[in-house]
């Protein structure tokens, strides 16, 4: 039987490199790799036929009727908690102490890392999106029309986030490039030095290792060949498990000497899978994913997952 063809743009991670150079071929199916696909890249070109997005995005797309569906296949995800900075003089030293203070969000409103730390606000500490300033550089995909009085205020081009913080204009950053503005901006700090800790806490209360981005797929591929979503997450399965056993069996192989003892640190604070596939297996997060974003204002109801992702994928 000939093989399906299907474009791919995706990132260049260790769970998916097995995929991007050959060593894990779909059942049925021939991929082709974008342009998109090299090293330092995440989000994926939407022109592919299956390609890497935003798991915000996505939904809020899926909320709006689009013909692009989820794969439960999640390549990147982020601890907020982490990724928080303040200055060196702050006051604040934990998430309750965000009540009527200024908050910049890296990009937009609807970017992942604000919807999971908005969510969590509201869920253990009872403080509303409405109590927050919010600051960010770009107008949201989705205006938040169902929350009026929110503020949500746009920098100018000449203005940077991290520069905001250290001249006092915001009170808190979240950004994912956090461990480069430490370097750069030697008066800010993380909220929580002790992250780990921190993130492990937060892990074991909630579950959630916050997905930011998964794959997406068009719906005309699967109209006539709904079996191609079962195999293409089986194959990222797959690639992943070669990337965990790699890191178990050489782990030299990252340029840091501390990488098994990081594992170690993973192993007794986490686990060792990080990154499941499948929808079962996120179910409760993902879930938890809509219903933030409906709080939000981001979505005008609370979709099923069955409406975002793929049939045949539900594993």
């Amino acid at each position: 039987m000939t093989p399906l063809k299907l474009t791919l743009s995706c990132g260049y991670y260790d769970r998916t490199l097995p995929v991007l150079d050959g060593r894990v071929e779909p059942e049925g199916i021939q991929l082709v790799m974008e342009r998109a696909v090299r090293p330092g890249t995440s989000m994926g070109d939407p022109t592919a036929d299956v390609y890497e997005t935003s798991n915000t995005v996505l939904t809020i797309q899926r909320d709006r009727g689009s013909d692009v569906v989820g794969l439960p296949i999640f390549p990147r995800r982020k601890f907020f908690q982490q990724l928080l900075l303040v200055r060196e003089d702050s006051a604040i030293s934990s998430l309750a102490g965000f009540r009527g203070k200024r908050v910049g969000i890296l990009r937009w409103y609807q970017h992942a890392l604000g919807v999971w730390l908005r969510g969590y606000l509201k869920d253990a500490y009872k403080i509303h999106p409405k109590e927050i300033q919010w600051y960010t550089e770009r107008e949201s995909l989705s205006p938040a029309n169902g929350l009026q009085g929110l503020s949500i205020n746009l920098i100018g081009s000449d203005r940077s986030l991290a520069g905001m913080l250290e001249d006092g204009e915001l009170d808190v950053l979240c950004h994912e490039d956090a461990h480069e503005i430490l370097f750069r901006h030697p008066r800010l700090k993380r909220l929580f030095p002790n992250f780990k800790e921190v993130e492990a806490a937060y892990f074991r209360e909630t579950g959630f290792f916050p997905i930011n981005h998964m794959l997406a797929i068009k719906e005309r591929v699967l109209e006539k060949n709904p079996w191609a979503a079962r195999s293409l997450v089986e194959a990222f399965k797959k690639a992943k498990a070669l990337a965990l056993d790699a890191l178990d069996g050489d782990n030299s192989l990252i340029s840091t000497p501390w990488v098994a003892w990081i594992i170690e640190e993973q192993g007794r604070l986490l686990k060792r899978d990080m990154f499941p596939y499948g929808l079962e297996a996120n179910r409760k997060e993902l879930e938890a994913h809509v219903r933030y974003l409906y709080d939000q204002g981001l979505i005008s109801k609370v979709l099923p997952l069955e409406e975002i992702f793929a049939r045949g994928a539900y594993g």
